[in-house]
């Protein structure tokens, strides 16, 4: 082939090179900068809004049989479900428990966790958490989870806070702490804090929560107080005869 022609051939084939980069670059750039229209916002049906109680992260127990369970003896636990966990006496004599409850144990009850055992209580294996009260010395136990086929279902972190809980929400104002360690509700607490106060025994009427009225019930004396929420704030806190 005659040199000239090869070297024609070879400039346009450069150029078609530099046309199809060119073309690349273009197609390139303008998907990269093209953006979507913008979607219409999608608004939650509840009307609760996110606050700094949410952001908490409580330390959490995964025991996945009873020696690692033995990882609370020792530790101090708060009640988590106040009003609704049954406890039963504690015999260190026969290391055996009631069958028939004494009680229920209060919000944010403190207890010292002194041993974790397994026993049958009415007709199935549990794991029962033996403790003492703040200002009691007897015995007391409370279950944390069932057995069955060898299969452990533990309940711990549903039930307690292995954290304090002051310490957990110290952003609450200290008379919001103050009524919650009387077990009052006060207007201006959400329902959160009404729960720590009160308990989680409750009956909850129609709306969503923090817009509601809920009826907190004392199942060791059968007191109930009336509370209606608006905003997520205690707006009527009434006690109910009982």
């Amino acid at each position: 082939m005659d040199p000239e022609w090869r070297k024609r051939i070879q400039i346009t084939f450069v150029v078609f090179i530099v046309i199809a980069a060119i073309r690349i670059g273009i197609i390139f750039y303008d998907r990269t900068h093209w953006t979507e229209p913008p979607k219409p916002q999608q608004h939650s049906s509840s009307s609760y809004r996110v606050t700094d109680d949410d952001y908490v992260t409580p330390h959490k127990l995964f025991p996945y049989d009873l020696a690692s369970a033995r990882e609370l003896v020792g530790k101090a636990t708060w009640i988590r479900t106040g009003n609704q966990l049954g406890f039963y006496h504690y015999s260190a004599k026969s290391h055996g428990m009631d069958s028939l409850a004494a009680g229920f144990l209060g919000p944010l009850e403190k207890l010292e966790i002194k041993d974790v055992i397994a026993q049958n209580l009415h007709g199935r294996k549990q794991i029962i958490a033996v403790f003492t009260r703040a200002g009691a010395p007897e015995e007391n136990a409370v279950p944390i989870g069932t057995v069955t086929s060898e299969r452990y279902n533990f309940t711990i972190n549903d039930i307690f806070f292995i954290d304090d809980p002051h310490q957990l929400y110290n952003h609450w104002p200290a008379d919001v702490w103050s009524a919650i360690d009387q077990h009052q509700v006060k207007p201006g607490m959400n329902e959160l804090q009404a729960s720590f106060a009160l308990g989680t025994n409750v009956r909850a009427g129609r709306g969503d929560y923090g817009n509601r009225d809920v009826q907190y019930i004392n199942a060791n004396t059968g007191q109930s107080t009336l509370v209606t929420f608006s905003d997520n704030k205690a707006v009527t806190v009434e006690p109910e005869a009982h």
